[in-house]
């Protein structure tokens, strides 16, 4: 009994032994065999890591483009690459164009029907290729930017060096690069519409700008030519009037003053609806607005120019509607008894800044708030920054005053 305990023990250790010694064994082979297969294992999740924060840092397609087509293929140690990207992100999309994918539809559902990376040299795919009209025959991997249920673009990958191959693991991480890569270009996409949207409106904008400042230089004229010299005879008529009169024209003095106040009013209506530009250039604009807007000495005003700015006709009226929404504010709104105008160029740039000392913009300074109750004008200002490319920004606090600062670069 004792025998038969000992030799089953024996056995059960050599047993396990030799089990143990082929799956080591296996192991071992199916190491080798993937290394010869597949070549050095890649570490995928640093690949992942890094080029994931690569991707997300991308601005723009070509960038990102460049991460897939250059970056990870030389990493990979791949022989060619291509992206393939249509102009719209539709499935339907992608045929029938120059810059499509140049594959047959049946290449392409059968890619993305799985959404996931894929051997070319898979039987039915192969074939599929094969009856493609473009040359595709050096491609090893087909990759499918997706996004959801979306095809983003088509990324195509060349054989490796060596002969190896793409492993199973190297196929899932291609995988999750390609979908990370389809969510930057859904960004992407998102943020050039955008873009692009706001161009139109800045280029509307513009034009709506641009009408307006004709129609007040029409209106400027008109009444210039019309009701001021016919005004201004009145005036001149009263006060001849005046002194032909036996009394002194004591009934017509009243008439003839305020005659000569409704010319000076008119003029002042004149030239705030037709600024001095660009004939006298921006800063002696800027000038003219001070002078007319401290009457009697209150606000108290200083202005402090750089030079004589030079710049095109229309930056130079927005720069001065800007100054002039900015005083006009500083006046009416905030009850400022100290306004200084400061306009400061430096080599790269133009800083136009008005700074009061008024009460301030009660609730901050955005500007859809005033918008919505039907308040345009720090709106107008931001948008005419925003059309001669500069940036505008307002610093207040009540009872401390506000600060507006245009930057424009030069």
């Amino acid at each position: 009994m004792t025998f038969n305990v000992a030799s089953l023990l024996a056995g059960l250790i050599l047993g396990w032994a030799t089990l143990s010694l082929a799956v080591w064994l296996g192991r071992l082979l199916r190491r080798a065999w993937g290394r010869r297969r597949y070549g050095q294992p890649l570490d995928h999740e640093e690949i992942l890591a890094a080029y994931g924060r690569r991707m997300a840092a991308a601005l723009d397609e070509r960038t990102l483009g460049s991460l897939l087509t250059e970056d990870i293929p030389r990493d990979l140690g791949l022989e060619r690459s291509s992206l393939l990207l249509p102009r719209e992100h539709r499935l339907e999309d992608v045929f029938g164009k120059a810059e499509s994918l140049p594959v047959s539809h049946a290449a392409v559902r059968w890619v993305t029907s799985s959404g996931e990376a894929l051997r070319a040299d898979r039987g039915r795919l192969r074939e599929i290729i094969r009856q493609g009209s473009a040359d595709l025959s050096w491609t090893a991997v087909w990759v499918p930017l997706m996004r959801g249920a979306m095809l983003r673009g088509m990324w195509l990958l060349g054989k490796r060096g060596g002969g190896l191959l793409f492993s199973p693991q190297d196929l899932a991480c291609l995988t999750n690069l390609s979908r990370q890569a389809a969510v930057i270009l859904e960004s992407l996409h998102l943020a050039q519409k955008e873009q692009l949207a706001a161009g139109e409106i800045r280029a509307l904008y513009r034009k709506v700008v641009a009408a307006q400042e004709d129609e007040r230089g029409r209106l400027s004229r008109d009444l210039h030519d019309g009701v001021l010299q016919d005004l201004c005879a009145i005036s001149r008529d009263l006060k001849a009037l005046e002194k032909e009169t036996p009394d002194g024209g004591s009934a017509l003095a009243g008439p003839a003053e305020r005659s000569g106040e409704a010319v000076q009013n008119l003029r002042a209506i004149c030239n705030d609806l037709r600024p001095p530009l660009p004939a006298q250039g921006l800063s002696a604009a800027l000038e003219g607005l001070v002078e007319k807007t401290a009457t009697g000495g209150r606000p108290a005003i200083s202005l402090d120019l750089a030079g004589d700015v030079r710049l095109a006709d229309e930056t130079a009226v927005a720069v001065f509607r800007i100054a002039q929404e900015a005083l006009r504010n500083a006046v009416k709104h905030a009850d400022a008894s100290e306004i200084e105008i400061r306009l400061t160029e430096y080599p790269d740039r133009l800083r136009l800044t008005v700074t009061d000392d008024g009460r301030g913009i009660p609730g901050g300074s955005d500007s859809a708030r005033f918008t919505a109750a039907g308040h345009f004008g720090l709106a107008g200002m931001r948008e005419r920054a925003a059309m001669i490319g500069g940036r505008l920004e307002v610093q207040t606090a009540p009872d401390y005053g506000t600060v507006v600062v245009l930057e424009l670069p030069r």
